[in-house]
Protein backbone atom coordinates (compact mmCIF):
# COMPACT_ATOMS: atom_id res chain seq x y z
CA UNK A 1 0.00 0.00 0.00
CA UNK A 2 1.30 3.47 -0.71
CA UNK A 3 1.44 6.04 2.04
CA UNK A 4 -0.02 9.29 0.32
CA UNK A 5 2.71 12.48 1.49
CA UNK A 6 1.10 14.64 3.00
CA UNK A 7 3.11 17.63 2.29
CA UNK A 8 1.95 17.22 -1.27
CA UNK A 9 -1.69 16.97 -0.40
CA UNK A 10 -0.88 20.51 1.30
CA UNK A 11 1.14 22.29 -1.42
CA UNK A 12 -1.90 20.82 -3.70
CA UNK A 13 -4.11 22.70 -1.99
CA UNK A 14 -2.60 25.59 -0.99
CA UNK A 15 -1.84 25.98 -4.85
CA UNK A 16 -5.81 25.33 -5.48
CA UNK A 17 -6.60 28.42 -2.88
CA UNK A 18 -3.94 30.59 -4.22
CA UNK A 19 -5.29 30.07 -7.85
CA UNK A 20 -8.66 30.38 -7.11
CA UNK A 21 -7.73 33.80 -4.95
CA UNK A 22 -5.26 35.01 -8.24
CA UNK A 23 -8.73 34.70 -10.27
CA UNK A 24 -10.94 36.93 -8.13
CA UNK A 25 -8.47 39.82 -7.82
CA UNK A 26 -7.62 39.83 -11.72
CA UNK A 27 -11.46 39.81 -11.99
CA UNK A 28 -11.71 42.95 -9.81
CA UNK A 29 -8.01 44.71 -10.53
CA UNK A 30 -6.52 43.11 -13.66
CA UNK A 31 -6.60 44.37 -17.41
CA UNK A 32 -9.76 42.39 -18.15
CA UNK A 33 -11.84 42.61 -15.25
CA UNK A 34 -15.44 41.67 -14.48
CA UNK A 35 -17.63 44.12 -15.93
CA UNK A 36 -17.46 47.43 -13.99
CA UNK A 37 -17.08 48.65 -10.82
CA UNK A 38 -20.03 50.80 -9.68
CA UNK A 39 -17.82 53.23 -8.22
CA UNK A 40 -20.45 54.95 -5.70
CA UNK A 41 -20.58 51.41 -4.03
CA UNK A 42 -17.20 49.60 -3.79
CA UNK A 43 -17.55 45.79 -4.18
CA UNK A 44 -20.34 45.90 -6.55
CA UNK A 45 -19.90 45.52 -10.55
CA UNK A 46 -21.94 46.25 -12.99
CA UNK A 47 -22.05 42.68 -15.22
CA UNK A 48 -24.47 41.85 -18.20
CA UNK A 49 -26.50 45.18 -17.10
CA UNK A 50 -27.15 43.16 -13.70
CA UNK A 51 -25.50 44.11 -10.03
CA UNK A 52 -22.79 41.66 -9.19
CA UNK A 53 -20.57 40.70 -5.86
CA UNK A 54 -17.47 38.98 -5.90
CA UNK A 55 -17.86 35.97 -3.66
CA UNK A 56 -21.00 34.24 -2.74
CA UNK A 57 -23.20 36.15 -0.19
CA UNK A 58 -26.62 35.63 0.88
CA UNK A 59 -29.00 36.40 -2.09
CA UNK A 60 -31.45 37.74 0.24
CA UNK A 61 -29.64 40.14 1.85
CA UNK A 62 -28.02 41.07 -1.62
CA UNK A 63 -31.57 41.46 -3.00
CA UNK A 64 -32.15 44.14 0.20
CA UNK A 65 -29.21 46.03 -0.32
CA UNK A 66 -29.67 46.42 -4.32
CA UNK A 67 -32.79 47.26 -4.14
CA UNK A 68 -32.12 50.15 -1.40
CA UNK A 69 -28.96 51.30 -3.98
CA UNK A 70 -30.96 51.34 -6.99
CA UNK A 71 -33.02 54.30 -8.66
CA UNK A 72 -36.48 54.44 -8.48
CA UNK A 73 -36.84 53.20 -12.04
CA UNK A 74 -35.33 50.10 -11.31
CA UNK A 75 -35.48 46.27 -9.23
CA UNK A 76 -33.92 43.36 -8.03
CA UNK A 77 -36.41 40.13 -7.95
CA UNK A 78 -34.20 37.39 -6.91
CA UNK A 79 -30.41 37.05 -6.53
CA UNK A 80 -28.50 33.65 -7.68
CA UNK A 81 -25.10 31.86 -7.16
CA UNK A 82 -23.24 31.83 -10.13
CA UNK A 83 -19.36 30.87 -11.36
CA UNK A 84 -17.62 32.83 -13.55
CA UNK A 85 -14.13 32.76 -15.75
CA UNK A 86 -11.90 33.82 -18.38
CA UNK A 87 -12.19 32.52 -21.77
CA UNK A 88 -10.36 33.42 -24.26
CA UNK A 89 -10.32 37.25 -22.71
CA UNK A 90 -14.22 37.18 -21.98
CA UNK A 91 -15.86 36.65 -18.46
CA UNK A 92 -18.09 33.52 -19.14
CA UNK A 93 -20.63 31.77 -16.75
CA UNK A 94 -18.79 28.20 -15.99
CA UNK A 95 -19.16 25.60 -13.67
CA UNK A 96 -17.68 25.62 -10.02
CA UNK A 97 -14.70 23.57 -10.88
CA UNK A 98 -13.56 24.95 -13.77
CA UNK A 99 -9.98 26.11 -14.17
CA UNK A 100 -9.97 29.82 -12.79
CA UNK A 101 -13.66 30.11 -11.56
CA UNK A 102 -14.67 32.66 -9.13
CA UNK A 103 -18.10 32.58 -7.03
CA UNK A 104 -20.19 35.16 -7.53
CA UNK A 105 -23.65 36.45 -6.59
CA UNK A 106 -25.70 38.35 -9.16
CA UNK A 107 -29.26 40.73 -8.63
CA UNK A 108 -31.09 40.07 -11.58
CA UNK A 109 -31.91 44.02 -12.50
CA UNK A 110 -35.43 45.20 -13.96
CA UNK A 111 -36.92 48.43 -14.83
CA UNK A 112 -40.57 48.94 -13.65
CA UNK A 113 -43.07 49.38 -16.27
CA UNK A 114 -44.82 51.99 -14.56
Amino acid sequence: MTTIDQTYLVILGAAVIQASENARVLAQHGDNQLGRPWTAHPGLRNWDGNLTRIGHHNPDAFVAEANSLLPDHMYVDRAHHWHAHLNNGQWTRCAPNADGAIPLTIAITQTRGD
